[in-house]
């Protein structure tokens, strides 16, 4: 593969285009339950190749496609030839030069990838009977399912760079139903690891039916200002939300709250966010990203002050600053956008202390907040969860509604727990935020 491509490259720069390709080829196996019938069993083998064309005054096309095949890729890049000259010039448009980079093969774990359909048809239909059986007042498993993939990527471009990697990822999730009389509530969990061995089905059930039980006979509060407690599950929904903002291209483009406020205070001295993808704890981990970069660690908030953004090759031109290896692309996709790995939090405390209040609302559930607005920072959500009193859980919350900023949570956040959940690339943890503006009753 590496010399097909090395080859197209060269070829590509012969007739005057800068070309990278990202080539996916991922092997993958699901079963997923639902009432304890089998809804989904699928084995296979998929391809994608992402390829980004750039000619000499800049101008930069895109094309796909799922036929990994030396014909295939060529057939792909005519495509992008021939859009190439309806794109606008633009110097920002560039491919990296950087030939060095680190190898992992310690991210595939060989029982994920060589694990028997039968034995993930098992798995899913065991989660399913473990929550099945924890309590009476679970009736309805809507989805109990297992998945591995073995995925392989290749990284080339017209400068001679090449780079690869090979990893395994295992993931398990299961959404169900508490029904107590005319009363019901849902309740979910999924853990993502690299190997299928380190999938806990014990604690996946019981974190799903703790949330459907907690969620029966909800009530309305009081509106007023409370401090928040974020499971980790919503505070790493919080963290996905900031990806927008703290993005280079937005920040460029004006699309953020946080432009020109680089080594401004904008959280709480308690907030370091960092961006750590060689992690090794983390179910996902990359040494390069898919425009070639080599990723680092490095913080984007440092003790509440903004010290960095994610940038791409693009975003960094274009605002003088270097590429942080942010660029990601999908294996459905292959087309590398900004985003991260392994972002999250630095703990400033445990669980059992930040539980440990007076009075707060532990928040399990946002609904809506994708729709904040990355300019403002403005926001208005449904929350559901549990309201905590003397450090016990007395009664369930929902339909109440959080308001306010982005910039206010930042500024708000009082501790951090160490209770990591990854959410595909980022992990959230039990955080507590002090004085928001909850509306309910």
């Amino acid at each position: 593969m590496k010399d097909i491509l090395l080859n197209i490259c060269e070829n590509t720069k012969q007739k005057g285009f800068d070309v990278q390709i990202n080539v996916f080829i991922s092997k993958e196996k699901k079963a997923s339950f639902s009432n304890q019938k089998l809804e989904e069993l699928s084995e296979g083998e998929k391809g994608t190749a992402g390829i980004k064309l750039i000619n000499k005054d800049g101008k930069k096309s895109t094309s796909t496609t799922n036929i990994i095949t030396e014909e295939g890729i060529k057939e792909a890049i005519e495509k992008a030839i021939e859009m190439n000259e309806f794109s606008e010039e633009d110097s920002g448009n560039i491919i990296s030069d950087q030939k060095d980079f680190e190898f992992m093969d310690w991210t595939y774990d060989k029982t994920t990838a060589e694990i028997e359909l039968n034995d993930i048809i098992e798995m899913a239909k065991e989660l399913e009977k473990k929550a099945l059986s924890l309590d009476d007042k679970i009736k309805f498993v809507r989805g109990s399912s297992v998945e591995t993939s073995t995925i392989r990527n290749y990284f080339v471009n017209s400068n001679k760079v090449f780079k690869q990697s090979y990893f395994t990822v295992a993931e398990a999730s299961i959404t169900l139903a508490a029904i107590y009389e005319e009363d019901s509530s849902m309740g979910f969990d999924f853990d993502v690891q690299s190997s299928i061995r380190n999938i806990n089905l014990d604690r996946i059930a019981k974190n799903a039916c703790e949330k459907a039980l907690s969620g029966l006979n909800s009530t309305l509060l009081n509106s007023g200002r409370y401090d928040i407690i974020l499971s980790p599950f919503a505070s790493a929904m919080l963290l996905s939300v900031l990806s927008t903002p703290l993005s280079g291209e937005s920040v460029y483009k004006g699309k953020s709250f946080l432009g020109g406020k680089l080594e401004k205070q904008i959280a709480s001295k308690k907030v370091t966010l960092l961006h750590d993808p060689m992690n090794g704890s983390a179910p996902i981990m990359q040494s390069y990203d898919n425009e070639g970069i080599n990723t680092s660690r490095f913080n984007f908030i440092e003790k509440g002050v903004l010290k960095n953004f994610a940038h791409n090759l693009y975003s960094a031109k274009k605002l003088g600053m270097k590429p942080t290896g942010n660029a990601f692309a999908s294996s459905n996709s292959g087309i590398p956008i900004i985003s991260t790995i392994n972002m999250h939090l630095m703990s400033t405390s445990t669980r059992k202390n930040i539980i440990n209040k007076e009075k707060a609302l532990y928040i399990t559930q946002m609904m809506g907040l994708h729709t904040a607005d990355p300019i403002s920072g403005r926001f208005s959500i449904q929350i559901s969860g549990q309201l905590i009193e003397n450090g016990e859980f007395t009664k369930s919350f929902r339909g109440m509604t959080l308001a306010g900023t982005l910039s206010e949570l930042l500024e708000n956040i009082e501790e951090i727990g160490s209770d990591f959940k990854y959410m595909g690339s980022i992990a959230g943890s039990t955080t507590l935020i002090k004085n928001m503006s909850i509306g309910g009753k």
